[in-house]
């Protein structure tokens, strides 16, 4: 096995005579900054920036030609907690090179990006811009799949929205508004990708007609992921919708009951009084007279209730 000095003249040497190559740091903590500060004479700024956490997408250009583009792959977390997991792939673009940093592994489902990656693609010219729109490719022709999958896992859990099921329903609600959370990320993200990748194309004309349909896949994937976020809302809506109905309902029934009960409980509550010469305690229909007055008030407060609309 070769040291990796004997790796990197090797490549300086490539590059030197002119041959495209493609260089992919999977472990740029230790590899990044000898490789492009020492051997490709990348500035310091934009070493840093290959070494840096997710951020907005932007396209940097090189005073003696070439790109830096910050690009980035998105990833759906299955199982009782989806997420939307968006992490950064920097690229750095030379006249015959291409430099793609990656300081996470590649999801299961990414394997067409692992072969982009490897190289494992027809270009359409022999040039870095070439090997750019390529990985650029890969890397967004997974979005949309991605944004699909998320629908049909908001669907999913918009089945579990049951204002009768309260603590499967609030769980459910839960994840809904992660859900619609990281979709605005992605939009973010997306949008601003979309627009490096047209600035991409006007930097290199020749490459311009390809990376119109990169930002074009990437202009879709943002526009369902737009669709997704709408039927979110619309499930959250409807879900409150039911339960306020539901409450409503409760507290109307509520209503019916005391409208009853009430001059009842203060009938008996008077004829209960401990005093004497209660009327009517003496007398042989006192007892009839009083549920028969009871009677009268059940009725005349259920008519009542009926006439208001609340039966």
């Amino acid at each position: 096995m070769q040291s990796r000095e004997v790796v990197e003249e090797e490549l300086e040497a490539a590059i030197a005579d002119g041959e495209v190559v493609w260089i992919d740091l999977a472990d740029p903590e230790s590899t990044v900054a000898p490789l492009l500060s020492d051997r490709l004479q990348i500035g310091s700024l934009t070493v840093e920036d290959c070494l840096l956490p997710l951020r907005m997408p932007k396209l940097d250009h090189f005073p003696e030609g070439g790109a830096f583009v910050g690009a980035f792959a998105i990833h759906l977390d299955g199982g009782h907690e989806p997420r939307l997991r968006s992490f950064a792939v920097p690229l750095i673009i030379g006249s015959t090179y291409l430099v793609t940093v990656r300081r996470h592994p590649m999801p299961d489902d990414a394997a067409p990006i692992e072969a982009a990656l490897c190289g494992g693609t027809d270009l359409p010219e022999q040039s870095g811009a070439a090997l750019a729109h390529a990985a650029l490719d890969a890397l967004i022709d997974r979005h949309l799949p991605v944004m699909l999958r998320t629908a049909e896992v908001a669907e999913e859990l918009e089945e579990d929205l049951d204002p009768g099921i309260k603590n499967e329903s609030l769980l459910a609600l839960e994840r809904l508004i992660v859900l619609r959370r990281d979709l605005l990320a992605f939009r973010r993200l997306g949008v601003a990708q979309q627009e490096v990748v047209r600035r991409l194309g006007r930097a290199f004309p020749t490459m311009r007609e390809y990376l119109a349909d990169v930002a074009d896949n990437q202009r879709e994937a943002v526009e369902t992921a737009d669709a997704t976020c709408d039927y979110i809302d619309g499930a959250i809506e409807s879900f409150r919708v039911r339960r306020d109905m539901r409450t409503d309902d409760g507290i109307r029934r509520l209503t019916v009951l005391a409208a009853i009960i009430g001059p009842l409980t203060v009938l008996i509550g008077l004829w209960g009084v401990n005093f004497p010469n209660i009327p009517g305690t003496e007398h042989e229909w006192g007892w009839s007279v009083f549920v028969g007055t009871q009677v009268c008030f059940v009725a005349l407060a259920a008519w009542y209730v009926r006439r208001r609309g609340l039966l």
